[in-house]
């Protein structure tokens, strides 16, 4: 479950602030991958700090979470999002800001031949 929300732990920005030049935290508009290393000129790409780490909503929200601990063990802790699944299984939707589930591929139809 996702704690209160906090100042960006990179540049101190408060939530809704835009994150300040350089900040390792912040997420490009466009891509959602980390801005450090995004080739858009300027700030045109920056994105807001939502108070939660870049991800952890979306995480919670699809269920993509891992337990702490040897082997899966949660030895009492609790769970942890996984941002690895994350990324691997949902797109970045720039006019949403967010990550969303990618959508089901449909298998296609076996060829016929005359």
């Amino acid at each position: 479950m996702l704690d209160h929300p906090t100042a960006c732990p990179d540049c101190g920005v408060l939530p809704g602030q835009l994150h300040r030049h350089g900040c390792d935290v912040a997420r490009c508009a466009e891509t959602g991958r980390q801005r450090l290393g995004c080739p858009h000129p300027g700030a045109s790409c920056n994105t807001r700090w939502s108070g939660h780490w870049p991800g952890d909503a979306e995480c919670w929200e699809y269920g993509f979470l891992i337990h702490p601990g040897p082997d899966g063990d949660a030895s009492g802790l609790p769970p942890m999002p996984d941002l690895n699944r994350l990324y691997t299984e949902c797109d970045w939707d720039p006019s949403r800001q967010r990550m969303v589930l990618r959508a089901p591929s449909t298998p296609s139809a076996p060829e016929v031949r005359a």
